[in-house]
């Protein structure tokens, strides 16, 4: 094991937010690491404590921003990519997280419908729950992972969605169009 007593650092509000951003991405997008037997989730939590209590609550949610806009650059200029991983970053955390045999029929008899949806969706990167308004376009298996393609209410453009994220799904009695250039191929690499 390393001697930490050599690690004094002192570092400028800039550095810090660097260093969070980073976190924050390394949190979104690596699946799992252990340092000295020590697992990401357990220095994750430490070091962002740590980063947290000097930061200023504003620059706590610049951290946030930076993130989601280097998130949003990786989508490409216009928000759209046939790249599935590149639209679901917080993919790469392989274990499903909810039964989906209670989601999945409400979210075929929507599109079949074309009926927006009120769901509660886990964001990986936020590690939160958030409501939802989707339009829900298209639904996908891709291995024994189902992807779901909607318009989010929310973010304001199509979004690409785990089901197995989505906690509760609800019918609504609001009616969408599906856009006549979707074609679900586009996000998938067969």
């Amino acid at each position: 094991m390393s001697d930490s007593s050599n690690l004094p650092l002192r570092l400028s509000l800039d550095e810090a937010v660097l260093l969070m951003v980073g976190l924050k991405l390394l949190d979104e997008m690596v699946e799992a690491i252990e340092i000295n037997g020590i697992a990401q989730e357990a220095l994750m939590t430490g070091l962002m404590g740590k980063l947290l209590k000097t930061l200023p609550e504003d620059l706590v949610e610049m951290t946030d921003q930076i993130v989601e806009d280097i998130i949003h650059a990786s989508l490409g200029e216009d928000g759209e990519t046939s790249d599935l991983d590149a639209m679901t970053v917080d993919s790469s955390y392989a274990l499903p997280m909810y039964a989906i045999d209670g989601v999945l029929p409400v979210i075929e008899q929507a599109i079949r419908e074309e009926r927006s949806l009120d769901v509660s969706y886990y964001s990986m990167s936020r590690e939160e729950f958030n409501l939802r308004r989707i339009d829900p376009y298209g639904l996908k298996q891709v291995g024994d992972l189902h992807w779901l393609i909607a318009h989010c209410h929310m973010r304001g453009d199509r979004r690409v969605f785990r089901v197995d994220r989505i906690k509760d799904a609800a019918l609504t009695d609001a009616r969408f169009q599906c856009p006549a250039d979707f074609h679900i191929g586009e996000y998938f690499d067969d």
